[in-house]
């Protein structure tokens, strides 16, 4: 369920579950016009809303600073949230005759953009919140992971290559080692290529907590590091 509310469709309802109810309870609020309505206690969702679904779209582009600039987006938006229930309050809201419907609603979708709030919130302080993959370290030895709650260590001396790349979960880079066999809890991975060359797994900027170029600038600058006996 919580990650119910961390996609794209539950954070819109929630925050449209918002809007009905204080629209239910404060709509007289609205003077007349979009921008009144926008501009108002049941329209401030609706403002918070968009600023969600622009903080998604610029978090999807890529690079660290732009994740963090997406996550504050929906923080912000969730401060105009429960700025509209207290602003529905002091309006007189309490007093509806549907305020037992409108509170429902209106808590059932705080109670789901909290959610979110929480996740976003972590993620301003630290890209890798949340994250079942996170880098914790490159040095000359080794490429140190957590995993799912387990250490991985990939020996540096067994980096073959690192490529730029993009999937669903974002920008990234694909790392190619020479096998598996030689990763301390390799097993946890998400291998997703085994050639002649060797096997390839891959980590997003939100796991390394790292642009894609910088990580792989890091990544290469170990591995010629542990070939020459120090990293730098």
């Amino acid at each position: 369920m919580r990650r119910f509310f961390l996609i794209t469709q539950g954070r819109a309802l929630s925050y449209a579950f918002s809007s009905f109810g204080l629209a239910s309870m404060a709509f007289s609020a609205v003077k007349g016009g979009f921008w009144s309505f926008l501009l108002s206690p049941p329209g401030l969702p609706v403002a918070g809303l968009a600023l969600v679904m622009l903080g998604l779209s610029i978090e999807e582009t890529g690079t660290v600073r732009r994740i963090r600039l997406g996550a504050g987006l929906r923080v912000f938006a969730f401060v105009l949230l429960l700025v509209a229930g207290v602003w529905a309050i002091a309006e007189g809201a309490l007093g509806s005759e549907l305020v037992v419907l409108g509170t429902m609603l209106f808590g059932l979708g705080v109670a789901g953009a909290t959610t979110g709030f929480v996740h976003d919130k972590g993620i301003v302080a630290d890209v890798r919140h949340g994250q079942a993959i996170r880098l914790e370290n490159i040095s000359a030895q080794f490429v140190s992971l957590w995993v799912r709650g387990r250490d991985v260590n990939v020996p540096t001396s067994i980096l073959r290559g690192v490529a730029l790349a993009r999937d669903l979960d974002g920008r990234g880079v694909f790392v190619l080692v020479r096998s598996r066999d030689g990763v301390v809890g390799g097993d946890e991975l998400p291998w997703i290529a085994t050639t002649r060359e060797g096997e390839t797994f891959f980590l997003t900027e939100h796991e390394a907590g790292l642009d894609a170029e910088v990580l792989a600038t890091r990544l290469t600058e170990a591995a010629a590091a542990a070939q020459e006996g120090g990293y730098r």
